[in-house]
């Protein structure tokens, strides 16, 4: 196995190292400072091109590839995002045979990971299904949300730690975030209206009492959005603009945790060419 396992590092350095040298690199705006990145290819990536989240002993990842149907969750640690544990198509068989294939956004709260997961080709059954953060298994918990409300799809989730209430949307023409209980079968609470119509939302989470969406914008070179929305008024601002380096660089899922580097904003980017990047900021919100 020690073998192995020296082997294929000596495959995947270079590739890592070519990630590295031909990505175009990220680089601080004046409401983002970028303070470190960490660089994935291989099976580390598939493991986490689309949401994250941390309870500040953990990171948690969710990936998913339509065209291999794979999805997967894994666990790093928080201090230096080496891979502790993960688990390979982890939905459970009631989603798998009704077509979903595809695990977006996620959002840890008391021990488990609440994850957005849809069927990627008609969005028949949006739904959130949630996981044991120690084991990365199915708790048996799927709550169905209403595929007219979510008609392309649920992308992201997030909770809310201080009310326990999740909060989610669907990916495009966004209009309205929708709120439903956890301690309540995930019950419906009500509709967020926003003050403006929003796209192509790939993440979501709370950092001091106030939701936090990362934009994957287009046609906006570099630079990606993150969208603070007042969960009270339902008021959307740009609260930072990121510089990723590049146009072919998609932005997936975001959380907040303080790092010993003073960094508290942590965001995935995916590099549609070679791999995935963990980017940590500071940001003064």
């Amino acid at each position: 196995m020690f073998i192995v396992r020296k082997i294929w590092s000596f495959i995947t350095l270079p590739l890592l190292l070519i990630t590295l040298l031909t990505t175009p690199a990220a680089s601080s705006t004046e409401s983002a400072q970028l303070v470190s990145e960490n660089a994935f290819v291989f099976e580390k990536a598939l493991l986490m091109g689309q949401g994250i989240a941390t309870d500040g002993e953990y990171y948690y990842t969710s990936g998913a590839i339509t065209a291999l149907k794979l999805t997967a969750l894994a666990k790093f640690t928080f201090e230096d995002m080496e891979i502790v544990d993960s688990h390979i198509n982890p939905l459970p068989d009631e989603c798998t045979e009704r077509g979903n294939d595809h695990i977006g956004g996620i959002s840890v709260y008391n021990g488990k990971i609440y994850a957005s997961v849809e069927d990627s080709e008609d969005y028949l059954s949006p739904c959130i299904v949630v996981f044991d953060c120690e084991t990365l298994e199915p708790t048996g918990e799927i709550y169905d949300l209403p595929n007219d409300i979510f008609d392309d799809g649920v992308p992201w989730c997030a909770v809310d730690g201080e009310t326990g209430m999740l909060y989610a949307s669907k990916w495009t023409d966004i209009n309205s975030v929708y709120v439903y209980d956890i301690a309540n079968s995930m019950s419906f609470v009500k509709e967020i209206k926003l003050s403006e119509t929003i796209h192509r939302i790939q993440g979501g989470e709370f950092y001091k009492g106030k939701l936090y969406l990362s934009h994957d914008i287009e046609d906006n070179g570099n630079f990606k959005n993150i969208l603070g929305v007042d969960i009270n008024t339902g008021a959307v601002e740009v609260a930072a603009i990121r510089d990723v380096g590049g146009d072919n660089i998609e932005a997936e899922g975001l959380t907040f945790y303080p790092a010993e580097d003073g960094s508290v904003m942590h965001v995935l980017d995916y590099n549609k060419v070679i791999g995935i990047f963990v980017r940590h900021y500071k940001v003064n919100f």
